[in-house]
């Protein structure tokens, strides 16, 4: 996606990148080219982010901006690790509960299929009796296709209400993923500002330091002449 968006220079710089860190900057770099669409994205509706990533100028501030930029923006994206472990194994769990209930409500739907053919076909034979004049027979069978009938409704009723639980399941892990990311993104932009933070307690310490040790040599300076002061007067009184 990058080599065919970006321009070739950038292209190559990002190649630099991933062969110096590993594939594992590629996700650093998503999120940057995100945070730089961060308010647009915020604004469009679903399809609108569809087509937005797909056709929109989400690459068009890198196109014109310093090769380095990109990296330099990546740089300052922090993940965590155990957060992105924490999230793959979510996500693997549900799409293995899905791919479950995809299962059992094909299953359902083949013993739908084949009870609606039972049904037909107890039918026909209910019709072949009824010209043949069984009426033990054809009360038999009349009810057997009601039980057959009430077992077909059970199944259609549970084939949907297992597709309106996955449909609800899936918004709510859609839901949760956003919030989980919205969360990366807070503590990134914590992360931050407590590291500016530091850096500027830091230089602080640093201009602190050099105070004092300039005052430290102010004070062995002013001891030297104190210090020659005092055996000059010891002198002259002997």
């Amino acid at each position: 996606m990058f080599a065919y968006r970006l321009p070739i220079e950038l292209t190559f710089r990002l190649f630099d990148v991933v062969f110096a860190e590993g594939l594992d900057c590629l996700l650093r770099v998503a999120i940057a080219v995100l945070k730089r669409s961060q308010t647009r994205l915020l604004s469009l509706e679903f399809e609108a982010i569809l087509q937005y990533l797909n056709d929109g100028p989400l690459f068009a501030f890198y196109s014109h901006a310093a090769p380095d930029m990109m990296v330099r923006d990546s740089n300052q994206v922090s993940l965590n690790a155990r957060l992105l472990q924490r999230l793959r194994r979510q996500y693997i769990e549900e799409m293995q509960r899905k791919l479950a209930e995809e299962d059992e409500s094909n299953k359902l739907r083949t013993e739908h299929e084949q009870l609606k053919q039972e049904c037909a076909q107890l039918r026909s034979t209910l019709e072949e009796l009824k010209q043949s004049g069984g009426a033990g027979s054809r009360q038999s069978l009349q009810l057997e296709l009601d039980k057959q009938r009430d077992e077909n409704q059970r199944l259609a009723q549970t084939v949907s209400e297992l597709e309106l639980r996955i449909k609800d399941e899936r918004s709510t892990a859609e839901a949760q993923l956003k919030a989980d990311m919205d969360q990366l993104a807070q503590k990134n932009v914590q992360l931050t500002i407590k590291n500016q933070q530091l850096e500027d307690g830091l230089q602080d310490m640093e201009e602190a330091l050099v105070q004092i040790k300039m005052l430290y040599a102010e004070s062995e300076n002013q001891r030297e002449l104190m210090t020659a002061k005092f055996e000059n007067l010891k002198k002259a009184l002997t």
